[in-house]
């Protein structure tokens, strides 16, 4: 027996040695994990019924909700930013300077009310890990201006 291994562990590797486990039921079939087994029962039977019709617990719809917004309002950031660059030097540059400064109001505007809804959000969560952090809207400005289209 090695130095370090307890005695449950020499009992369990000398029982796997002898084949005492071989013929257990379920034995190669992959472990059922659809069940959480620290879910609350008395909501297990609500969100077996959620996710069988397609829908999930509502903080994580919400969730859902939350990143397709923020994906939204970067994306249409980084077009006008796209916009911008490809103006340079054209007859239209001012209005894409324009442009560009009416998307950094908005941005900063979503980016404000998306923070808003990640801290309520995040009260929601079962579990600190869940929880997301909110947009630093000046950082991902100066990330999308350091692009080069």
């Amino acid at each position: 027996m090695n130095r370090w291994e307890s005695l449950i562990d020499q009992k369990i590797r000398e029982a796997m040695e002898q084949g005492e486990f071989d013929n257990l039921s379920g034995k190669g079939a992959p472990i059922d994990l659809s069940e959480n087994p620290f879910e609350d029962p008395d909501w297990r039977t609500a969100h077996r019924l959620l996710r069988n019709a397609g829908f999930a617990p509502a903080w994580i719809e919400e969730r859902k909700d939350i990143e397709f917004e923020i994906d939204a309002a970067r994306n249409q950031l980084k077009r006008v930013w796209t916009i911008l660059q490809n103006a340079h030097g054209t007859k239209v540059e001012s209005e894409a300077k324009a442009r560009w400064e009416k998307a950094l109001a908005l941005y900063r505007q979503q980016a404000t009310q998306l923070n808003r809804r990640i801290v309520a959000w995040n009260l929601k969560v079962p579990a600190s890990g869940f929880r997301r952090k909110r947009i630093d809207a000046e950082r991902e400005i100066e990330e999308v201006s350091l692009r080069r289209s």
